[in-house]
C-alpha cells in the first residue's frame, strides 16, 4: 500500500471553489486504489479559539483518509488584501488573539508550513503531495524532514487568478514549489503550458491528469422542485455557478442575461457563488432591469449545486481563465447543456459542449437563446453530453489510478537514487 502525506487548503466544510470538490474526489479515488492518505488542511479554530497551531486527527472510517486540522485563517482563493481584512475582523471579534495570526497572507502560509516538518516526522509516508502554492512551502519542509519525494499538484496559477495583476510574491512561491518538486501534476495541458512558459519548468517533469467527478456527490438523481415556477410552470432557467471573481467572468454572464432578457423575457437567471464581484453583479442586474429575474444564492453545497444543475436549462461558464472546470463535467453529468471557454482545460476532454470566449457576450447570449427556444437542440446536447461524461474516464477511478502511477514513479526513482549512493 502506498502512503501519502497530502497538504491541502480546502476541504469540506471549508469550501471556496472547485479545489475542495477535486480534493474530495481525489482522496476518495485514491482510497479505492489501495492508497492511504493523511490529509493536512488549514482551518480556522472553530470551537475553543485556543491560539497557536493545533493538530487534531479526525475520526474516520476504515479506508478513508486521515485528516489533520491546523488552526489558521487561510482560505481558498484569497488575496493578500482580503486576508488582511479577515485577520482584522477576527481580532476585532476576539481581541485575545491579537497578534497570533499572520497579518499578511505570506506570513500565514509560512506559519502553516512551519508545522509540516513536525507532522512529516511522525506520520509514516512514502510520498508527499502538496496542492497549489499555499501548501508548496509545507511540502518542501516535509520533504526536508522525511526525505520523501515531493509531488506538486497545480490546479491554478496566480496568472489564472489575477492575470497580469498577479502578485509577484505569490509567483515566486509558485515557482519555488514547482521547481523543487520531483514531479508536477497539472489538471490540464493548458496549465502545464503556463508552468513551462511562465515558470521555466521542463515539460518532462509534468504529468497531465484531467479531473473526474463523483456523480453520487451531487445529491439524489430526481427532478428538483423548481422554486422559480410561475403559475405552476417552470420558466427557462440559465445558471452561473462558481466564484464571483474576475477569473470566472460573472460580468459576462450578467451582461449576456441583459441581452437574453430582451429576446426571452420569461427567462430566469441564477447566479450561485460568492466573491468580490457579487455587489457589482447585484447592482448591474438592477441597472439592466432584470433584478426581478436574477436570483443570487450565495455559496452552495454539492447537493444544492446538483439541484441547481437539474433545475437549469443551460449552464454558462464564461471564465477568463479556467485551468480545468469541474462545473462543466457536473452540469453535463446531470444532463444540462453547458457553455465552456474555448481555452479551458475541460475543453481538452469533452466534445459535447458549446465553446465561447468570455468577452463575446453577444455569442454567449445568442447560444443561450438558441438553446432556450429550441427544445430539440437542447435535448440533443443534453443526451450526448450525459452519454459522454458517463464514461469511466470521467469518473474518480481513472485520475486516481494515474495519480497513483505518478507516486509509484517518484518513489521508485527515489529508492533507486538511494541505492546508487
Amino acid at each position: 500500500m502506498t502512503r501519502v502525506l497530502m497538504f491541502g487548503w480546502e476541504y469540506p466544510p471549508y469550501v471556496a471553489g472547485g479545489l475542495a470538490t477535486a480534493t474530495v474526489g481525489l482522496v476518495k479515488g485514491l482510497a479505492a486504489n489501495d492508497v492511504q492518505v493523511a490529509l493536512v488542511v488549514p482551518f480556522p479554530a472553530s470551537d475553543s479559539g485556543v491560539p497557536g497551531v493545533r493538530l487534531v486527527p479526525s475520526a474516520s472510517a476504515r479506508g478513508a483518509p486521515r485528516r489533520y486540522e491546523v488552526d489558521s485563517v487561510l482560505e481558498g482563493y484569497t488575496t493578500v488584501e482580503r486576508h488582511h481584512a479577515t485577520v482584522e475582523d477576527l481580532e476585532r471579534r476576539a481581541p485575545r488573539i491579537k497578534g497570533l495570526y499572520g497579518s499578511d497572507l505570506i506570513a500565514e502560509v509560512d506559519r502553516y508550513a512551519s508545522v509540516a516538518g513536525a507532522i512529516a516526522g511522525r506520520e509514516d509516508h512514502d510520498v508527499i503531495d502538496a496542492h497549489d502554492w499555499l501548501t508548496f512551502g509545507a511540502g518542501i519542509e516535509a520533504r526536508r524532514v522525511s526525505g520523501k519525494p515531493l509531488v506538486a499538484h497545480i490546479h491554478a496559477t496566480e496568472y489564472d487568478r489575477l492575470g497580469e495583476h498577479a502578485n509577484p510574491v505569490v509567483i515566486d512561491r509558485e515557482r519555488a514549489g514547482l521547481l523543487a518538486a520531483d514531479r508536477i501534476i497539472a489538471n490540464s495541458h493548458a496549465i502545464a503550458a503556463v508552468c513551462c512558459e511562465r515558470y521555466g519548468v521542463s515539460a518532462d517533469r509534468i504529468s497531465v491528469i484531467h479531473w473526474g467527478i463523483d456523480p453520487d456527490g451531487l445529491g439524489e438523481d430526481q427532478p428538483p422542485d423548481n422554486p422559480l415556477r410561475v403559475n405552476g410552470e417552470a420558466p427557462p432557467t440559465v445558471l452561473f455557478l462558481g466564484r464571483v471573481t474576475r477569473q470566472k467572468a460573472p460580468e459576462s454572464f450578467v451582461e449576456a442575461a441583459g441581452l437574453i432578457a430582451a429576446r426571452v423575457p420569461e427567462a430566469r437567471y441564477v447566479l450561485a457563488g460568492t466573491g468580490d464581484l457579487l455587489p457589482w453583479a447585484i447592482e448591474r442586474a438592477a441597472e439592466l432591469g432584470i433584478a426581478d429575474r436574477m436570483f443570487f444564492t450565495g455559496g452552495v453545497s454539492a447537493a444544492e449545486a446538483g439541484r441547481l444543475y437539474r433545475m437549469a436549462d443551460v449552464c454558462v461558464m464564461p471564465s477568463v481563465s479556467e485551468p480545468f472546470g469541474l462545473v462543466a463535467l457536473e452540469s453535463l453529468r446531470l444532463g444540462t447543456p453547458v457553455l465552456i471557454p474555448r481555452s479551458s482545460g475541460v475543453a481538452e476532454v469533452v466534445r459535447n459542449a458549446l465553446r465561447v470566449d468570455h468577452w463575446d457576450v453577444e455569442r454567449i447570449a445568442s447560444l443561450v437563446v438558441a438553446l432556450l427556444r429550441h427544445p430539440a437542440l437542447r435535448e440533443e446536447l443534453s443526451t450526448l453530453g450525459l452519454e459522454e461524461v458517463a464514461q469511466e474516464r470521467f469518473g474518480l477511478a481513472e485520475p486516481a489510478r494515474r495519480t497513483r502511477a505518478v507516486y509509484a514513479d517518484v518513489i521508485g526513482a527515489a529508492r533507486a537514487a538511494e541505492e546508487e549512493q
